[in-house]
């Protein structure tokens, strides 16, 4: 809770995916790679109350082994490959019920995202009346990496505002139930950005990226912003 006002985490853990089978039961730096994240949300002094949505037995075995309440399990048009991740919100909102001031979703792709992340993601939505908060990363090179490549495959440097120009990183989304449910999106007009360092930005969607996740762990850091 924040300043009397209620806060619900979700985590969205399909069990389906097509370029890494069952990543978010996966073993990841010793746990369930869906652990980390209820660890993290855990962690938070915000968060009221959490749920997992899942098609998964084994996400849901994780989140019962770590005391969360039972997942809400999906139904099959929520569990495909191009399941909607609002459409799952929605889904989960309908079935915790009560009145809920902001919605926290926490991507299990995500696994180094940390609980000062979560909160501070919040209190910046809080803070500034924002109608979503997103967490971004900055580009991974210089500015001197990058360039553009014309039509004929000629390549020109520059040309890209790398001071303003973010990545989204899946890690942490904040939003109000009602402008969320309404726009489909946390991608909303006056939604802000939660900047976050390349440490705790990984996303996992690929054999690769699972790796290089794991690889990541050592360096995570734990201070935000």
């Amino acid at each position: 809770m924040i300043g009397g006002r209620r806060v619900l985490a979700i985590v969205p853990a399909r069990g389906g995916s097509q370029r890494l089978i069952a990543k978010n039961a996966k073993s990841l730096a010793g746990r369930p790679m869906v652990a980390w994240t209820l660890e993290a949300a855990r962690g938070s002094a915000l968060i009221d109350h959490l749920v997992v949505s899942t098609d998964d037995p084994a996400v849901a075995a994780t989140a019962a082994e770590m005391g969360w309440p039972p997942p809400f399990m999906r139904p099959d048009h929520l569990s495909g490959a191009t399941a909607s991740v609002i459409d799952a919100i929605e889904h989960a909102l309908g079935e915790v019920g009560g009145d809920w001031d902001y919605v926290v979703l926490l991507q299990p792709t995500s696994p180094l995202r940390t609980a000062a992340d979560i909160d501070a993601a919040i209190r910046l939505c809080d803070e500034t009346g924002a109608a979503a908060v997103i967490g971004v990363s900055p580009l991974p090179k210089p500015a001197s990496f990058y360039g553009r490549v014309d039509d004929e495959g000629r390549y020109t440097p520059g040309g890209v505002d790398l001071e303003r120009t973010v990545v989204i990183n899946g890690a942490v989304y904040v939003g109000r139930p009602e402008i969320l449910l309404r726009d489909r999106t946390f991608q909303s007009d006056g939604a802000r950005a939660y900047l976050m360092p390349f440490e705790r930005s990984w996303d996992v969607d690929t054999p690769a990226e699972f790796a290089v996740c794991e690889a990541l762990f050592p360096f995570r850091t734990t201070e935000i912003g």
